[in-house]
């Protein structure tokens, strides 16, 4: 009996947040979970692109380091990919090692550029995603995307200052 439980979370009908999983649950995710496209963000492992194809699951690899900001390029790319299939009408799962920071920041990255505010993003990301938490770097990095996009995505709303962004994405760590 397998029992093994998918470590991530539909942040939108179409977009998952996650952790990694076994190469041997590849298969899993596009039956079971109807999953076509997968971000994976580890800069200490790597998802078998091979194993992906055979499952009919396409890979995008961008290499980051844990607990630090994505490459601008990275979340470019990420949001271009992920678009891509979302667009086509299929679901994307982005992950990391545990569905923390990395995949929430190019997640967060692409909930903005489908239309979100900044802060809705974050918000619908952590009530789906309890543990979803950026450090101050990823927020960083995902400021600097905001800024870039900004023009072209033609938006009202402000880049979040930091303030705004922790009592959103640390209120777990709050007591009483």
């Amino acid at each position: 009996m397998d029992t093994w439980t998918p470590n991530f979370s539909w942040i939108t009908p179409q977009l998952a947040v996650g952790g990694s999983f076994p190469a041997a649950h590849a298969e899993r995710l596009a039956t079971e979970h109807s999953i076509r496209a997968v971000v994976d963000l580890r800069g200490e492992a790597q998802d078998d692109e091979v194993l992906m194809r055979r499952h009919g699951i396409a890979l995008l690899h961008l290499p980051t380091p844990d607990m630090c900001g994505v490459a601008p390029a990275h979340l470019d790319d990420g949001v271009a990919f992920a678009c891509e299939w979302i667009n086509r009408g299929e679901r994307v799962l982005i992950h990391c090692e545990h569905g923390i920071g990395r995949s929430a920041t190019l997640a967060l990255c692409v909930m903005v550029s489908r239309g979100d505010t900044p802060l809705d993003a974050l918000e619908r990301m952590k009530t789906r995603r309890a543990l979803v938490s950026p450090s101050p770097e990823q927020f960083a990095c995902w400021c600097g995307w905001l800024e870039r996009h900004r023009t072209r995505l033609r938006t009202a709303w402000r880049v979040p200052d930091f303030d705004a962004f922790q009592a959103i994405a640390y209120r777990h760590l709050r007591t009483g």
